[in-house]
């Protein structure tokens, strides 16, 4: 039987397709999982906080210099410059200029009409003292203007040395001051119509406190008269205004914009090869932050290469050892593609979720790895969930910045989860598993904090995040448990009870439509449940299985002897190849059905394999008394199988043959009920229908031991009660 089984096993299922497929899924899972652990990842700085106790050693890689605190003196200097270094803004007045030349020519054309007019000497005086007034000029120089021999020439010669000076930038002597005592040489002069900059010397300005000083020498080569130069001097002193005008406000803002532009100025930290930037114990402070940014920033291509040389090594390590693991003690995981997806999908997701908690402000000890645990407990076992929990505890604590703390957190939160899931069969017992992780995990912070002589506050606050873990896994895997039952189709004990409920929709039909299938069913489920937990196989799915394993014969049911009634049997107007097509068929009806009603591909499978390639006898031996058999062939009275897979559908192939069997008996003494189970079980096994399972011979004993002892029990004798006694002499 099991010789026959491996060959099956290493013939037919892990040809090279299937070791090609487990060679990529093992790959791929590497892969995921050192790109998750990499992404965004360093040497240096991975999950060191500030104000976090460092838990090793940290040494300088090479020479590199760092910021230090900003240097205030140099900073404050650099400002100054800056501030000092914004030359003063001075604008120019472009209607001080528009009303000068309109008042030259409006006093030149006061005077011109004077000139002309017809008036006696007194009117005449009092038309000039109107014009001094106007022009803010004195008499005197309005009658010697009005005496010129050269009027136009000299208004001309007045308007041309009014436009010089304009064009320089006339100035006030309170301005130039201002500036001069300030030691400002040079300046910015604005146009406000242009908007144009230019530098300027302050000394080019005329100013109008030294006026006659700078115009004499200008006009001493176009007037001679001494008088005239006067008279000249006068009136463009009178008429001449400031258009430079020192904008203090838009100096002081320009400065001011200059100095805040100026960087702070840092101390340089030198740092040195192989000089300790942390030590183990030391709480981590932002200086310490900074070097090791620097040190992330400057990390050469080698010291990353190195990095994810170091994390693939020991990725790819464990992933072997898993493998291997699985390949010489858990053939049946080995076996199934299906359930290495699934550990290859419960670990990547585990290592990307303990990366993200990791990389985030939460505490490194919210990583649940029980999740991950307690999954592949109730899905696959608990000896892989034990492995796998080794596996991704190492991964959590390398990622958490090689904490040993973290890692054994992980491995305690795992390891109780993987025992908490020992026969859980309700959904709320996950919660109860999730408080036993959460107790351990205090249990083993406390201890930690004990060692390390932390705070009493810091070591509550750090077991209550242990048991919100255990908590906050439990309600994880309540919520995701059915989605991976769903998908990799895989039943738990869980969802077999919820099977199990005699009030499914398939099962009461079989109550009414045929009630001999339903009560043979309820008897195959308990022989099924106990013979699989004699010899260590999942009993619940053997006897959710039975429940199920005979609901083809619904549709055909009074062609079923525990159906038939009294009156005679419905094969008896069919020949022996036509019942026997009838009795055959009712597994392919009870698959169809079963995969109508969506139940799970294991029953579906103990349903198509619970009669294996057996014999319809019955029919078989009344085809060949009639010589029907010769014709058609024994091949034609057999079911089509396959044969019984795993042990519990083997189960149910023997308990289904010895419970019809034990009906033929008519006086079912202990030691009949014994010769009849071991007769049904050596025909079985003769026949060839247990080739293909694990069943081992002393499985078969336990097996025969306990369908004894049951069916012993169900067809034991009534004591004879007195009354019913002497009713019989009565009778007699």
């Amino acid at each position: 039987m099991k010789g026959q089984h491996k060959r099956i096993i290493f013939g037919k299922r892990r040809g090279h397709p299937y070791l090609l497929s487990k060679a990529t899924l093992a790959a791929l899972t590497a892969i995921l999982c050192i790109m998750i652990i990499e992404w965004k990842g360093n040497l240096f700085t991975s999950g060191f906080r500030e104000g976090d106790i460092a838990l090793r050693d940290i040494y300088a890689p090479y020479d590199f210099s760092i910021k230090g605190e900003i240097d205030t003196k140099a900073t404050e200097e650099l400002r100054k410059k800056a501030y000092l270094s914004v030359r003063p803004i001075c604008i120019i007045d472009r209607d001080s200029e528009e009303k000068v030349l309109k008042k030259l020519e409006s006093f030149r054309g006061e005077l011109e009409s004077l000139k002309k007019m017809q008036i006696g000497d007194e009117e005449r005086l009092s038309k000039v003292k109107n014009i001094s007034t106007e022009f803010n000029l004195s008499e005197t120089i309005v009658q010697d203007i009005l005496g010129l021999k050269d009027f136009d020439g000299f208004f001309e010669l007045v308007k041309k040395i009014l436009v010089q000076f304009i064009d320089k930038g006339v100035i006030s002597g309170q301005d130039y001051s201002t500036l001069k005592q300030s030691d400002i040489d040079t300046l910015t002069l604005i146009d406000p119509i242009t908007k144009l900059e230019k530098p300027k010397k302050l000394d080019d300005f005329f100013r109008l406190d030294e006026l006659r000083k700078n115009l004499e020498p200008a006009i001493s080569s176009f007037i001679k008269d001494r008088k005239d130069k006067q008279i000249f001097l006068d009136l463009i002193s009178a008429i001449l205004v400031n258009n430079i005008r020192y904008d203090a406000n838009q100096t002081e803002l320009k400065r001011q914009e200059a100095a805040q532009a100026v960087q702070p100025v840092y101390t340089i930290v030198d740092v040195k090869k192989n000089e300790v930037i942390l030590n183990k114990g030391e709480r981590i402070q932002r200086s310490h932050i900074e070097k090791l940014k620097v040190i992330e920033e400057k990390e050469l291509s080698f010291f990353r290469f190195v990095e994810v040389f170091g994390i693939s090594i020991l990725v790819i390590l464990f992933v072997l050892l898993v493998s291997l693991y699985i390949r010489y003690f858990e053939p049946e995981v080995n076996s199934s593609i299906k359930e290495l997806v699934l550990i290859s999908t419960v670990s990547i997701l585990l290592v990307a979720t303990a990366k993200i908690i990791v990389f985030s402000p939460w505490p490194s000890s919210l990583v649940p790895v029980a999740v991950g645990s307690m999954l592949v407990a109730i899905l696959v076992n608990g000896r892989l969930a034990i492995v796998l929990t080794i596996f991704l505890s190492v991964l959590v604590g390398m990622m958490a910045g090689e904490r040993l703390d973290i890692l054994g957190l992980s491995l305690v939160a795992g390891i109780v989860g993987t025992f908490s899931m020992r026969d859980v069969k309700r959904r709320s017992q996950l919660i109860t598993a999730g408080l036993a992780v959460g107790l351990a995990n205090m249990s083993y912070l406390i201890g930690i904090s004990l060692l390390r002589s932390f705070e009493l506050k810091t070591g509550i606050i750090e077991s209550l995040l242990g048991l919100a873990n255990g908590i906050i896994s439990a309600i994880i895997v309540t919520g995701i448990l059915p989605i991976f039952e769903n998908i990799f189709k895989i039943p738990t004990n869980i969802s077999l009870l919820e099977l199990a409920d005699l009030n499914h929709p398939i099962l009461k039909k079989m109550v009414i439509e045929a009630p001999g299938t339903y009560h043979h069913s309820l008897v195959v489920g308990n022989l099924a449940e106990s013979a699989c937990e004699a010899i260590g196989a999942n009993y619940l799915l053997a006897r959710v299985a039975s429940y199920f394993h005979d609901i083809g014969k619904i549709e055909k049911a009074p062609y079923f002897s525990e159906n038939q009634s009294p009156d005679g049997s419905a094969h008896d107007k069919l020949s022996p190849t036509m019942s026997s097509l009838i009795i055959t068929n009712h597994v392919k009806n009870g698959v169809e059905l079963a995969e109508r009603y969506r139940l799970n591909k294991k029953i579906v499978d103990i349903i198509r394999q619970h009669h294996g390639t057996g014999l319809v006898f019955y029919f078989y031996k009344k085809a060949v008394e009639t010589g029907v058999e010769e014709e058609v062939g024994e091949q034609s009275f057999r079911y089509s199988g396959p044969k019984p897979q795993t042990k519990e559908a083997a189960c149910v192939l023997l308990a289904d043959s010895v419970e019809a069997a034990s009906r033929t008996l008519d006086d079912p003494t202990p030691a009949r009920i014994k010769g009849l189970v071991r007769k049904v079980i050596n025909t079985k096994f003769i026949d060839g229908q247990l080739d293909e399972c694990d069943l081992t011979l002393k499985d078969l004993e336990k097996i025969s031991e306990v369908f004894t002892h049951i069916l012993t029990g169900i067809f034991h004798k009534r004591v004879e009660y007195p009354e019913e006694a002497q009713e019989k002499k009565n009778k007699k």
